[in-house]
This record gives structure tokens, sequence and C-alpha cells, in this order.
């Protein structure tokens, strides 16, 4: 029989701690007077449902609510700015697309409470979707780390972004009406939000609307304004809530669109390299490369009913998902065309889960989901001498992708979870079945192209293993294999990239992944009731192993006489790395100097030390060269005193981002890889805030302090210089 509260190593250690754990001085007829402790730290999305993240083999990072109104950015990507494991870059200001373990776009599953936002045209490289989410209405982020293709499906190779919005409460009535602002000083950006609550006995609803007017980016010293980096964005969200008995249903709906936004990267010269601003004699690629209008709308039909039972839980979500695209192109050329292009892709989907438990053996989740993609896409080109507009029907319609293009996806999948030894050793296996429909007449604008009209299917599976010899401490190995199928950009997409024009290839296979993962986990929760501290220590480290066969690749090719761009299957190349975080919160061992030790200065405070450290390496085999668009080593440490049991907070911290000298060949004639992204640097921020009552809060976040002039790796514009970030939100 082990008994895993406390092994005899442990004891040794809190035999020594023993005078540093806080005393409960409440009299013993006092009903909390019992020990304390804080609840441990959960997660829902690498299993499906909720579990301890110490007793979960994948990495995660998450950001809960008070994190997320700490950020206080107007970005949904700027809030994983800084987060363990995650790069995010930003090809034009408004932009910006998460890197996990060096993948990014269509190689992430991005989830909006657990149905999945991705569609079949997100594309390959950093794509800008990911902006279209209103940081207003989340209220907690997931970040799984490594592939979870048993769960989420063909996608998710790098990892898993889940995102949570507000749902109404329905326990008991009550109402709040507010309002929330914000202001940045580096593009003098205005922000409000304004929402409503209302909640009775098994009933809620809420509703929210935000307006953003965002000027042109001042970078760091030297550097100024930068031009065409000014847009609008613009949001709506509202939900309901309903529970009876066992059940409850939710319904959430958003609109998110930005207007007049620049892809900064074509259309200025102020990317990567000094010597190119103004006088330098460069020109742009294109005069212009402006999204006209981005939009988003997202509705998701949830229905819980949680049983408790052997049928544990079943959760059944319905959506629909639009995403709008229009742009104007005006590529740099003799005779000058302005390229008048859209689309709208409309997503239906269904997905269901179900826990079976079976008591303290084994618990399985089954489950199934079906994503069907609607593609309409248009385009008109104008001569910009003769005023002409081209009227050739094939030329007309071919836009970005064929008009009516269709694309179906569904996956079935179980995983267990077999528990052993008293919970000392966790086997999960997973195995998924995953199915794929293309359908898109490239034939009518690509005489020589075969229309497309595939089926794609696989089974994938996965193995994790966790040992747990104590409650606070865990050794996890994950063993899976990934497998994406192609979808509409690699297989009918015809576009102008930075490459050069890129035509289909309908004759794309589905890449092969096969990754394992080593970490160990730790987490000591507070047993002060007083104090601010919202753990003793959590920490996390995890190294990590990924390799890719019949990977797609861009290659230079001819077709009618020109020079072009495909994918291919012809890519192999291996990714890996380390990640690493710890936060340490000081109390319990100021006893040894007999100290109290639940504060550190006054009564119902906290002191901690946060830290993470990721780096990632990429390897092309076959060209013997390094993966396009790997991240940087990167660090982020903060220091962080907490007062009136968290009401005050006061964080400084650096972020140092490491010289990036490991560039693919096709990034090193791209502007926004130069050799000005191989230098390091260091940036020291400061955030703050004070939550003084319930109904009223004010957040401050000073970034980039020294006012140094950077650029990220691969970003369209460079960074902010000092930037003074102010937000307050006001409720009755």
């Amino acid at each position: 029989m082990f008994i895993r509260s406390r092994t005899a190593a442990l004891a040794a250690v809190l035999a020594l701690l023993c005078p540093l754990n806080a005393q409960d001085t409440r009299p013993k007829d006092d009903p909390e007077a019992k020990p304390y402790e804080a609840p441990p730290i959960k997660v829902s999305t690498p299993q499906g449902s909720a579990s301890e993240r110490v007793a979960t083999p994948e990495s995660v990072t998450i950001l809960d609510q008070r994190q997320v109104e700490e950020r206080n950015v107007g970005q949904a990507p700027d809030l994983l700015d800084g987060a363990t494991g995650v790069f995010v870059q930003h090809t034009a200001a408004g932009q910006g697309s998460p890197f996990v373990r060096g993948l990014t776009g269509k190689q992430i599953v991005v989830l909006v409470n657990g149905v999945r936002f991705n569609n079949s045209i997100f594309r390959a490289g950093p794509n800008q979707y990911f902006s279209s989410l209103d940081g207003h209405n989340i209220v907690r982020i997931e970040i799984v780390r490594g592939p979870s293709s048993v769960l989420y499906g063909s996608d998710a190779q790098g990892g898993v972004i889940n995102v949570f919005t507000r749902k109404p409460a329905v326990d008991v009535f009550d109402y709040t009406f507010g309002t929330r602002a914000r202001y940045a000083s580096a593009n003098n950006e205005r922000r409000g939000n304004i929402f409503g609550e209302v909640g009775g006995s098994g009933f809620g609803a809420l509703a929210s609307a935000t307006y953003s007017d965002v000027d042109l980016l001042n970078g760091g010293a030297g550097i100024g304004r930068q031009p065409k980096t000014d847009y609008e964005e613009w949001g709506a969200y509202g939900a309901a809530s309903v529970r009876f008995g066992k059940h409850r249903i939710d319904f959430t709906y958003s609109h998110f669109e930005q207007v007049n936004l620049n892809r900064t990267d074509a259309v200025t010269t102020w990317v990567a390299n000094p010597s190119i601003l103004p006088g330098g004699g460069t020109l742009s690629r294109e005069i212009q490369n402006l999204f006209v209008k981005q939009g988003d709308d997202l509705a998701i039909l949830r229905w819980e009913w949680e049983l408790g039972a052997l049928l544990e839980q079943i959760h059944v979500n319905a959506s629909y998902h639009r995403v709008q695209e229009d742009l104007l192109r005006t590529p740099r050329s003799a005779t000058p065309t302005r390229r008048n292009q859209g689309f709208n892709v409309h997503t239906f989907g269904l997905s269901a889960l179900a826990v079976l438990n079976f008591g303290e053996w084994s618990r399985v989740s089954v489950g199934g989901e079906v994503y069907h993609d609607i593609v309409h896409s248009r385009r008109s080109d104008q001569n910009l001498v003769t005023g002409a507009v081209t009227s050739n029907p094939r030329l007309d319609d071919r836009g970005q992708f064929p008009d009516w293009s269709l694309y179906t996806s569904f996956g079935v999948y179980a995983q267990d979870e077999i528990r052993l030894a008293d919970d000392l050793l966790l086997i999960r296996p997973g195995v998924r079945y995953s199915g794929f429909r293309a359908q898109a007449d490239l034939d009518k604008s690509f005489s020589t192209l075969d229309g497309v009209n595939e089926y794609y299917g696989d089974i994938t599976g996965a193995l994790a293993f966790l040992i747990r010899p104590i409650d606070e401490f865990s050794i996890g190995v994950n063993l899976a294999r990934g497998f994406r199928a192609p979808n509409l950009d690699d297989l009918a997409a015809s576009k102008g990239t930075g490459a050069g024009n890129e035509i289909p290839n309908p004759d794309l296979e589905p890449e092969d992944q096969w990754s394992t993962e080593l970490s160990v986990k730790g987490y000591v929760p507070t047993r002060s009731r007083e104090s601010a501290a919202p753990h003793w220590i959590s920490g996390n480290a995890a190294v990590f192993f990924s390799y890719f066969d019949n990977a797609f690749r861009r290659i230079n090719t001819t077709f009618n006489g020109g020079n072009v761009v495909q994918f291919d299957n012809s890519g192999r190349y291996r990714i890996y790395g380390f990640e690493a975080e710890v936060s340490w919160f000081i109390g319990p061992e100021l006893g040894l100097f007999g100290l109290p030790t639940d504060h550190i200065f006054f009564e119902g405070d906290a002191l901690g030390i946060i830290a993470n450290f990721t780096w990632t390496r990429g390897d092309d085999i076959k060209n013997d060269e390094p993966v396009s668009r790997i991240p940087p080593l990167m660090t982020e440490v903060a220091l962080r005193y907490e007062a009136m049991r968290g009401k005050i907070y006061l964080e400084p911290y650096l972020q140092f981002v490491g010289r990036q000298d490991q560039l693919a060949s096709g990034n090193k004639g791209d502007v926004r890889f130069t050799p000005h992204d191989e230098a390091s640097y260091v940036l020291f921020g400061l955030r703050a805030g004070w939550y003084p009552v319930r109904n009223f809060n004010v957040n401050l976040n000073i970034q980039n302090i020294g006012n140094r002039a950077y650029h990220g790796l691969g970003n369209g514009t460079f960074g902010p210089g000092t930037n003074v970030i102010l937000s307050a939100e006001l409720k009755w």
C-alpha cells in the first residue's frame, strides 16, 4: 500500500521545514480550525474534463481571469506575450500569431470554449485570425504544448490554445452593469467596453460591446512613428445560460472586425533594418496591401449533463463560424493593377464528449466531431493606368480560392486514464480516426491542373505515463503520432507571398509527425489562510523532440512560362527544445528566522519570484539548414509583491530574447528576417494594480522602460518604445 500524501522522502523534508509552515491560531472549536490548503490548479483541455495540472502528463500554461485582467492588452495574442513556451509574431500592427514549439498558423489548434476555431483556409506560417478574439471577453486561456491529435485532430502538431470566454452566473439573482477603458501611449490606443449581466435562479445573460481606435505605432529610440500602423476595430458579445437539475445550456455569440489595417511588412520600408528607414532609397514590395475589413462571427450552443455515475458527464457543442476577409493589393509594376479580392468561410460544427467513470482504476473519454467549411471567394482586377476592370470570367472567378470550395473533417476518438497502485501510476492510451474530404474546382481557373476531390483518412494514437510518488510531484512521458491532412490553403490557394506567386498543388499527401516529451511538475499549495500567495511553489520543466516526414515545403517551380512557388511533400525536419517555469512565493521559510510565516511585511501580503525559459531548435534534415521561423531563446523573470490579500500588486519584470542567427535560406531574403534580428535584446517593464473593492480595479503596465529600439523575429514593425498602458474597470 502506497502512502501518497506523505512518503518517507517527503516526510524528511517537511520535518526540516515544519517550523516554516504557517500556524493556525484559531480556537479548536472553530469550525475553520482544520488545516488549510489552497485548492489545486486544474485544467480541462488535455484530457477533455477537469483534472489537476500536476496529474496531467502534458505541459500546460494557464492564464486565469486575474492574469488576463492584469495584462490589460488590446490584442488577444498579446495576452500570451511572455508565457512559457509561446512566442508571438506580429506580421502587422493589429495582427499576431502565436508560436508553440516552433510551429504556428494551421499547425496550432485554437479552440474557443472547446470548439474548433481553425478552419480549412488557415495558411502556412503566421496568420492573423487569433487577433479577431476580443480580449475583454476572455476569462481564461489554457495552452497545451505538444501534439494533441487524439482529442483535437489534425493541425494539433505544436499544441492547442483553448480560450474560455465570459458566461453569466446562474446561481442567485443579481445584476451588474459596467464599463472598461484602456489607453496605450505607444500607439495612442483608446479602447472602451461596456457590459451588463443579469442572473437569476437557473438563468443568466450578459452582453458586451467594444470599440478601439489605434494611431501610428511609436518605435523605440530613433524609430519614431511607423507609417501605416493605424486601424480601427470593434466587437459585440453576448451569452445566455440556463441550468435545470444536472443540465446546463450555454449560448455564446461574438462578432469582431478590424477595418483599414495595412500589411506593414509589404507596404513600408520600416521593417527590420534601420538602414532602410526613409532616406535609404529602398522601396516596399507593394504600393498597397490593405485589409479593408476582417470580420469574425462565432456562435456556440453547448449542452452539459453532469450525472456523476458511470456516465459521469456529457458535453455537446453545435457551432457556426464565419470568417470574412476583404483585401486590396497593388503590387509595384510597370502597369500597376489594383486587385480587390476577398472570401467568406462558413463553418458548421458539431462535437460531443462523454466521460465514463469506472471508479479508481479507469476513466474513459469518448467523443467525436464534424466540421464542414463552405468557401466563397471573389476577385476583380483594375488597371490603374486605364481604369479598366478585368472582365475575363476565368480571372473574375479566380479568387484566392475557387468559389464554392468545400472541406469536411470528422473524427472519433477514445482516451482512457488507467490509475494503478493508489494513483502512483497513470497510464493514458488514446486513439483517433480522422477523415477529410476536400473539393475545389481548380480546373475552372487553372486549365492544366486537376480539380480537387480528395479523401484523406488516418489513425493516430498517443500513449502517456505519469508517475506521481507524492501529491506534490510528478514525472510524465508522452509518446504521440501526429497527422495533418492538407487543407484548402495547401490544395487550392492561389496568392502572392513573400517568396513569390503561389499556385495550388492538388496532389499533396498528409504530413506525419512522431513526438516524445519528458516532463516534471511540482506544486506545493499555500497552507496559510492569511497569505495572498496563490501557492508556495509551482514548477514545470520539459524536454521535447518531434520528427516530421512528408512535410509540406514550398519549392520554386515554373507554371505557364512563369516562375512560381508551390507546396510539395518533400520536407523532412526535426524540432526539439527545452521549456521550464517556476514560481516561488516566500513565506514558510521565514520561520527559520523566527519571523511570521504567513506574511512578509504586512498581514495578507506575499512576495514571489516568477521565471520561465524557452529554447527551441529546428533542423531541416533534407536541406541541412535551420527550419524556417524557429523562435529564439526567450525568458521572462518577474518579482511580484502583493499586499492586502491581493488588493495591491507590484510586479517589475525583465524579458530577454536571445540572438537568432539560425535562419533558413528563404528567411534571409525576407525584410522581416535581416541581420538586425540576430541581436539579442532585453526589455524591462512594470505591472501594477489596485483592486480596492469588488466593483473597481485599475491596472498599469509600463513596457520597454528603457525605450529600446528592437525588432521581434519575423515582425512587420519595430516593437513599441516605452509604452504606458492604463486600464480600469468599474461595475455597479
